[in-house]
């Protein structure tokens, strides 16, 4: 096959997310160093990065690029629930039906060698991949989900027999009858429970890492230079002895004006560098009170600020923990959402840092919580040990190494596929279990 060896045609699914897209651009740069092609679908918004990392942009027009477009966090349940379930499945089906034509005309037209997908949620790279027998590798950028232990155990509460699950999942069973691919509706809705995969997380961070295999491939984060971010330095205070704290809520839920002037309001007499990274939902004039050590932007290039950084305040997206976690930077993790929380439990188990509860955020509560933190050097010293984990699980190499093995083995004949597939269009694909 042409995979076997360089030269490989590999091709990328990912949902219009950073923290769905960012982890693997360090994979996507070693691919293309090693010589392979790499294509990669997501939408245009993520061009620039994709194109920067090597890779051939497959635009797809996406229903939940940039969702949840109002958030407020009140709305947000403390676990993730049937509700939660439903509102997610639905999503998921209908980007489904959007993105499921467009990627099988790619795959017709450019064939790959191998597909890697987005799980649990690439659903279209799943069954695009098993319709047209083309080799699969799952990638996750949170927790890995096994046989014997999965997020969705023990960090939700969900009724699988809620009526509308039960109505989503009789959609999905029609879906994969109509596009004739042999998978069972579970198998999309978890994502898969068995290797080989991709999980970028080390070992050592994965809840029951012992009940994984071999085939679980915990490479850790793979991280990618990210030039176009731009560059950074201490503004005006090149004075590097002062501790340097780091906020950030990331790219979702960071709307909340009032967080960030609790920030402000608790380090405006701090003996700290602050650099507070608010996005692009809340307006900054609002803030009052911003002392000239708080630098205030809507994005910073977070890799380059976490080299120098002492603290991170973050609200626990795992690829913001795994980029704290591979220069060493322990973190006060405020978690906005039940799957945020789960991260920032494992950060607290394994002491590289506390959690402060959203509704608990004050100013008083923000200043003892970082000081907690900086003054105790345990935290930077597990922190520390915890990037050695980082480091040994190989990284963006070790990553390639699988998808290398995997091109370089007999090609497993699509053990979910019909083959021979026509190309697919939504209109032909449809459910009933829309909304």
């Amino acid at each position: 096959m042409s995979g076997e060896g360089r030269g490989a045609h590999i091709a990328f699914f990912s949902l219009p997310g950073s923290g769905h897209v960012n982890p693997t651009l360090g994979v996507v740069e070693e691919l293309v160093a090693r010589g392979h092609r790499v294509s990669f679908a997501v939408t245009e918004r993520f061009a620039g990065a994709v194109e920067e990392a090597g890779a051939r942009l497959v635009p797809y027009e996406s229903t939940m690029d940039g969702l949840p477009a109002k958030d407020d966090p009140a709305d947000r349940a403390e676990r993730f629930g049937s509700d939660d379930l439903v509102r997610v499945l639905h999503d998921l089906l209908r980007e489904t039906l959007a993105v499921l034509g467009p990627l099988d005309r790619f795959c017709a037209e450019d064939r790959p060698d191998l597909i890697v997908y987005d799980d649990p949620s690439g659903w279209g790279a799943r069954i695009v991949a098993a319709r047209r027998g083309i080799p699969a590798l799952p990638y996750r950028t949170t927790f890995a989900a096994g046989e014997e232990w999965s997020l969705a155990e023990h960090h939700t509460d969900v009724d699988v027999s809620d009526p509308e699950i039960v109505r989503i999942y009789r959609g999905i069973a029609k879906l994969l009858a109509r596009v004739g691919v042999r998978l069972q509706p579970q198998q999309l809705m978890s994502g898969s429970d068995k290797g080989p995969a991709l999980v970028f997380v080390p070992r050592d961070f994965q809840y029951r890492a012992e009940t994984f295999g071999d085939d679980f491939h915990f490479v850790g984060p793979c991280l990618a230079r990210r030039a176009s971010e731009g560059g950074w330095h201490r503004a005006g205070r090149p004075d590097a002895q002062r501790p340097l704290v780091l906020v950030s809520l990331g790219t979702i839920h960071n709307g909340d004006l009032s967080f960030y002037q609790r920030c402000v309001d608790a380090f405006a007499d701090a003996e700290w560098d602050v650099v507070m990274a608010v996005g692009d939902q809340v307006d900054v004039d609002r803030l009052v009170g911003v002392p000239a050590h708080v630098e205030v932007r809507r994005h910073v290039p977070q890799l380059q600020v976490l080299r120098e950084a002492d603290l991170f305040v973050t609200h626990a997206g795992m690829g913001s923990v795994m980029e704290a976690l591979s220069f060493g930077v322990p973190m006060v993790t405020v978690p906005q959402m039940a799957e945020q929380r789960a991260n920032a439990d494992r950060v607290v188990e394994l002491g590289a840092g506390v959690l402060l509860h959203r509704n608990d955020v004050s100013a008083a509560s923000l200043r003892a919580a970082a000081r907690s933190v900086l003054d105790d050097a345990g935290f930077a010293e597990r922190a520390g040990a915890l990037r050695e984990r980082v480091e040994r699980s190989g990284g963006a190499g070790a990553a390639v190494d699988v998808i290398e093995s995997l091109l370089a083995a007999e090609p497993a004949g699509g053990a979910e596929s019909v083959g021979g597939a026509e190309p697919v269009g939504a209109a032909g694909a449809g459910t009933g279990a829309g909304r």
